[in-house]
């Protein structure tokens, strides 16, 4: 009996130590460690970003996701760029990006979480009405935003 038992126990241990070492996704830890930010278009132009880690998010009964922001960065980007944040911490992302003036911009957005794409669409970004994403770790959010800073 105890040598049934022993070969059973090592053959669990084999079994766990197969999955472990062949890239099974039970063991994989989907914290979100970092957003990458890519927005490209006509080179030269530029664009205003608001970047948070820092907001209240939730969806009301209508289905809008409300995000009131707390502390945010405004960056003025040319267009195309590239962007990395570290939301390890937070564990959620914020971006709204604005056209200057009165010109609409053109643009191919890609944002990833860690190795998972989220987002990569194609769109124009036009005078009043900026685009934005909202992303929360373990939170249902939609894209239909009612943003208040």
């Amino acid at each position: 009996m105890a040598v049934n038992r022993a070969s059973a126990v090592k053959g669990l241990l084999v079994a766990v130590a197969l999955l472990a070492t062949s890239g099974c996704e039970i063991f994989d830890d989907p914290t979100p460690r970092n957003i990458f930010f890519e927005m490209n278009g006509e080179a030269g132009q530029q664009v205003r970003v608001i970047y948070s880690t820092q907001f209240v998010a939730g969806v009301n009964e209508f289905g809008v996701t409300r995000v009131q922001v707390v502390r945010s960065d405004t960056i003025l980007h040319e267009v195309p760029f590239t962007r990395a944040i570290d939301i390890s911490i937070d564990r959620r992302w914020f971006v709204q990006a604005e056209s200057l003036g009165s010109d609409t911009l053109e643009v191919h957005v890609v944002v990833d979480v860690d190795d998972r794409n989220l987002v990569n669409e194609a769109g124009g970004i036009f005078p009043g009405d900026p685009w934005h994403f909202v992303y929360a770790f373990n939170q249902l959010l939609t894209r239909d935003l009612d943003v208040a800073f």
